[in-house]
């Protein structure tokens, strides 16, 4: 059989004006970068932001085989979306095109501040998620279907909507519950160790022992920063790793994001209540040197740091391994049988 024929012609290029788009969101997510990079380099909590770039190209990567085709007019033909549909997701997708602009303008003439950043992070996601649901195309002109569509959209929602982690994240969910959840963990915590048969004193966030000693539940210790940043890790891994297709991987990518929030706060508490009581029996002081009393810097000082820090870290770890394991659990939830 002779090669090149029709029926084995490679997959045409991608149209002119698809091309545009896409770099007009990779223009897009650039600022965004640049945007977002003043939250990241200031904000120890965000720290994982650094890798939100690469992620949401990576996931892109991972998911352009199933992508092309939608955007070079090889989309299934069929029933298309309603007419009424297609116009409000144009209307809505110049809007977030203009919030974006607005936010960009207001950051290169104000700097940094919650609106500009915000309005930024939204209209890059809606901008993205609108460009995919209006480029998908089917050949020869023929409409697409509106199951191809809501494909496109699926497939970028990921690489769009990461960008809210690791941005307006602060100021939506981080300011609003910071507060309060380290008010929730202090009283936790001090819960444990009266049942553990303690003799404590709460006095706002600072537990007083009965020998005199005080350990302060810090405004770090409220558990944000592994809050968001398994947000961040659960988000990536349901969109690599959940399996099924819509409307119940969606669902199930949701029940791994809320169950990464829930690991986060729990492991946080107990490495609390860990440091909690080692402050209790060694003293206040001693959680800020390593196990063997020495302090930071110096001779023999252990390459595992400060018992506070090497139980964040331990929390940490622990809290990556349980997503590790939920994914295959929440895999299992879409071939369960009634």
């Amino acid at each position: 059989m002779e090669e090149g024929t029709p029926g084995q012609a490679k997959a045409s290029a991608l149209p002119a004006e698809v091309l545009g788009l896409c770099g007009l969101a990779l223009a897009m997510m650039a600022f965004a970068t640049w945007d977002q990079w003043a939250i990241w380099s200031t904000k120890e909590d965000y720290t994982f932001g650094y890798l939100v770039p690469a992620f949401s190209l990576y996931v892109l990567w991972d998911r352009w085989p199933q992508l092309e085709p939608l955007l070079s007019a090889r989309a299934p033909s069929g029933p298309d979306a309603p007419a009424w549909l297609r116009r409000l997701a144009l209307a809505l997708t110049l809007l977030c095109l203009a919030t974006f602009a607005l936010g960009a303008a207001g950051r290169a003439v104000f700097g940094t501040g919650v609106v500009a950043t915000m309005a930024v992070a939204f209209g890059l996601m809606g901008s993205i998620l609108g460009f995919g649901f209006l480029a998908v195309a089917a050949p020869g002109g023929a409409a697409p279907s509106g199951t191809a569509r809501w494909r496109a959209l699926g497939l970028l929602l990921f690489p769009a909507a990461i960008w809210i982690v690791s941005g307006p994240f602060l100021y939506l969910v981080d300011n609003q519950v910071k507060g309060p959840l380290l008010a929730f963990v202090t009283e936790f915590v001090a819960g444990v160790l009266r049942v553990s048969g303690h003799e404590i004193l709460v006095r706002g966030n600072i537990i007083v022992f009965a020998n005199g000693q005080q350990v302060g539940i810090a405004d770090a210790c409220s558990g944000i920063r592994s809050l968001s940043a398994c947000v961040f890790v659960g988000a990536f891994l349901g969109s690599l790793w959940v399996e099924g297709g819509f409307p119940g991987a969606l669902l199930r990518r949701a029940l791994l994001i809320a169950l990464a929030g829930l690991a986060a706060i729990a492991l946080n508490i107990g490495r609390n209540t860990y440091l909690s009581l080692h402050a209790g029996e060694h003293g206040a002081a001693a959680i800020d040197r390593d196990f063997a009393g020495l302090e930071p810097g110096a001779e023999g000082f252990s390459a595992l740091g400060t018992v506070h820090d090497l139980a964040g870290n331990v929390a940490m770890a622990g809290a990556f391994l349980i997503l590790l394991a939920f994914v295959p659990l929440v895999n299992r939830l879409g071939k369960l049988r009634a």
